[in-house]
């Protein structure tokens, strides 16, 4: 498969680099990979792994400080406007229609895969090895500090589509526990896939059933057609609800 490369303007100020993976399907994947990734490895196990049996179009972006994407080094605001210009590109440019898009964000590619869902119509989001927020990844925290990155914690509990957690019992690096915490409170829950024997970098070796569980996961979205409505949508129909009671009276 031959990938468009694309360079966009970020709204974080940065040229974004863009692989588009077009596939035909009726969903599209942004793909936010980890931290020791870049999208050429991320291109490669697509084309070589996930694709091979997941009929999808893949979008994978290079965050700003990363590979050929030019600017600073990466900071959490601008992986939130990177992958908020890239779905933005789809939606707008392409036309796609925001109930066949999907996050799925590996590691620290979770954070942008959160922020999107929260403030975005998506049909899921799939978090992969996520973490709870950074500071979680160092210390036991009951409450998110007002200076964490990726509060992701926080944020699921606002997204309006059905959330999969992936996440390997034995991870070295982000604590299971984090895949426990963002499961039991999303929003709308979806059945978590944990890995017996797995650790942050190697789910797929250790999980025949994980790209079967990636298949279910979508064909449960198709057949719910579940998602499309996001916190500030919910906000503007409870209050027209409100309005429209209010006039009744």
């Amino acid at each position: 498969m031959n990938p468009d490369h694309l360079f966009l303007h970020s709204k974080s100020g940065s040229k974004l680099q863009v692989l588009y993976l077009n596939n035909k399907a009726k969903y599209t994947v942004i793909f936010s990979h980890g931290n020791a990734e870049d999208i050429y490895l991320v291109q490669s196990w697509l084309e070589s792994y996930f694709l091979k049996q997941i009929h999808v179009n893949a979008v994978v972006y290079e965050y700003t400080g990363f590979g050929e994407a030019n600017g600073r080094m990466p900071m959490d605001t601008s992986l939130y406007a990177d992958i908020e210009t890239v779905y933005l590109y789809l939606t707008d440019q392409l036309g796609i229609d925001p109930s066949t898009i999907l996050a799925y964000g590996r590691s620290i590619g979770s954070g942008p895969s959160c922020f999107l869902g929260e403030r975005y119509p998506l049909a899921g989001v799939i978090l992969h090895s996520p973490i709870a927020s950074a500071l979680r990844v160092i210390f036991d925290l009951r409450w998110t500090l007002p200076f964490d990155k990726f509060p992701n914690i926080d944020r699921v509990k606002h997204i309006g589509c059905p959330i999969f957690v992936i996440h390997g019992r034995r991870d070295e690096i982000v604590p299971f526990k984090h895949a426990v915490m963002l499961h039991e409170n999303s929003k709308v829950k979806y059945p978590p896939y944990y890995v017996d024997g797995a650790g942050h970098n190697n789910v797929e070796k250790y999980a025949a059933e994980y790209l079967p569980k990636i298949k279910e996961f979508l064909e449960y979205i198709e057949s719910k057609e579940a998602g499309v409505i996001n916190a500030s949508e919910e906000k503007a129909v409870g209050l027209v609800r409100s309005v429209m009671d209010v006039e009744k009276q």
